[in-house]
């Protein structure tokens, strides 16, 4: 009997659900009611929705605890959490800097004791209700799926830009967030940041917690650069920069990584 590939299905439903939300709210919403964004975050819950359903279709119960218990997988080197809780908001510091020296500006980044104050709380709330809706579908299950058939490099890039297209409805909702940016842009740096995570999950032995933390802590980077920025892109534009070489060295250390798998058959250790 013919049989649809998990991978399909998994970009089927993420995009089908989340899409069909959205794309009312865009067509009955003028300014967003408490409703609306209600709607809007339910919407963003289509990854993850998906990777537990297709993950009961291939392997169920049991695969479908597996997946909810490596979001408990925290036994790791201490730098993996630095780098990447800190790291996302130090290359947006960086990004602004170097982006006010260069139109000759006061390079000093200056953030309001509100903006501050919000950082911590915010990086909570996108573990327990931002990242976790879409990363069990992404790096949970999509990545490790897509990296068996076409290798690190290839999976990151392909996820990548699923990942960007997936959120083009959200341009049709003013939402504050990326649709502030150029989608091109926005593409790229989704892109560039898919290569990133990877890295970071092959590099942590596959734990799902490391891509929560990431997604947590860049998306707190973002509202903290798109609100140095205003409507000047400067800033946005460097720290896009910055990411596109970080995936650069990235994939580059993937490929070897890639290589000495095809060599010696061995899966790279945490």
């Amino acid at each position: 009997m013919w049989r649809v590939a998990s991978e399909v299905v998994f970009f089927l439903v993420a995009f089908t659900f989340s899409w069909a939300i959205w794309l009312a709210v865009a067509a009955v919403a003028g300014e967003l009611t408490l409703l609306h964004q209600l709607a809007v975050g339910v919407a963003a819950a289509g990854p993850s929705l998906a990777g537990v359903l297709c993950t009961a279709r291939d392997e169920g119960r049991r695969g479908v605890r597996r997946l909810f218990a490596s979001l408990l997988h925290w036994r790791m080197a201490a730098r993996w959490y630095a780098l990447s809780l800190g790291g996302p908001l130090v290359l947006a510091l960086a990004a602004a800097a170097l982006h006010r020296m260069a139109i000759g500006a006061d390079a000093r980044f200056r953030l309001e004791a509100s903006t501050v104050a919000l950082i911590f709380p915010a990086l909570v709330a996108g573990l327990l209700i931002g990242s976790i809706q879409e990363e069990l579908g992404w790096r949970g299950f999509a990545l490790p799926r897509l990296i068996g058939r076409w290798g690190s490099v290839r999976a990151a890039l392909a996820l990548g830009v699923a990942w960007a297209l997936w959120h083009v409805p959200l341009y049709a909702i003013d939402t504050g967030g990326q649709d502030r940016m150029p989608f091109a842009v926005f593409l790229v740096s989704v892109v560039a940041l898919s290569v990133v995570y990877t890295w970071f999950w092959v590099l942590t032995g596959g734990r799902l917690l490391i891509a929560l933390l990431l997604h947590s802590a860049t998306n707190v980077a973002g509202v903290v650069l798109l609100k140095d920025a205003g409507s000047d892109f400067g800033p946005v534009i460097v720290a896009t920069a910055f990411t596109i070489a970080l995936a650069g060295a990235t994939a580059r250390h993937l490929a070897r990584i890639d290589e000495r798998i095809r060599e010696t058959g061995r899966t790279n250790e945490p």
